[in-house]
């Protein structure tokens, strides 16, 4: 019996290490999920905004390095493959009229993007050692995006005081069923690419966003 015990919970080597990789992300978003709720609290609207902007600017920047790694590493006709199209990728664009729906926009993309960067990561686990550059970026990438998406939740809260921020679905556009090699290469570099264009235009958006917005919001809070 004790025996049937520890095959039922024994796990493959791979498995393992795709495991560990999985829950050390979920313990890292924890943290960094409270610790942003103190700071939201303890900062500025324009220190959130100035905070944002550089993160942003990294993130662009990450992005498109993660995106010329990972077509690197997929071997020929990368260029092809990401150009395939799939309905079930968040899309790139921001939508909105006012500055606060753009900002909530913004919010729900980083929200939809997050578990599809999670099952790009742990394909590119069972596809390559899980030390490989693509899978070791994409950890990294998704810890960026968590703190941004903090840093944008407290940037909505500056603009929209006292109103509750919906929270997107955990997976609203649907992650793909089980796909083959060719579909999960041409799913990771859509994802990718999408993402950095997405900073791009996010990036874009808060540099409209001038700190005079803030400071007005600050100032009409305290009237």
């Amino acid at each position: 019996m004790n025996c049937h015990v520890r095959n039922m919970i024994w796990l493959p080597q791979g498995s393992q290490a795709k495991f560990s990789i999985i829950l050390l992300i979920f313990l890292l978003m924890a943290a960094e999920s409270t610790q942003q709720r103190i700071q939201c609290k303890n900062q500025s609207c324009s220190q959130h905004l100035h905070k944002s902007l550089k993160l942003t600017k990294f993130m662009n920047s990450t992005a498109a390095q993660l995106v010329k790694t990972y077509k690197a590493s997929q071997g020929d006709s990368t260029d092809l493959i990401c150009e395939i199209h799939m309905d079930n990728v968040p899309v790139s664009t921001i939508t909105g009229q006012s500055i606060s729906e753009r900002m909530l926009s913004v919010y729900t993309r980083l929200k939809e993007f997050l578990p599809h960067l999670k099952t790009v990561m742990e394909q590119q686990i069972d596809l390559e050692p899980p030390t490989n550059p693509v899978a070791e970026r994409l950890k990294d990438m998704i810890t960026h995006v968590s703190r941004f998406s903090a840093n944008v939740n407290c940037l909505i809260e500056f603009l929209m005081p006292n109103i509750p921020i919906p929270e997107p679905a955990e997976r609203p556009t649907g992650i793909p069923p089980a796909l083959n090699t060719f579909q999960q290469k041409a799913y990771g570099c859509i994802v990718l690419s999408r993402l950095q264009e997405f900073f791009s235009q996010t990036f874009r958006e808060l540099k409209s966003l001038r700190v005079k917005k803030c400071r007005k919001r600050t100032k009409n809070t305290k009237i």
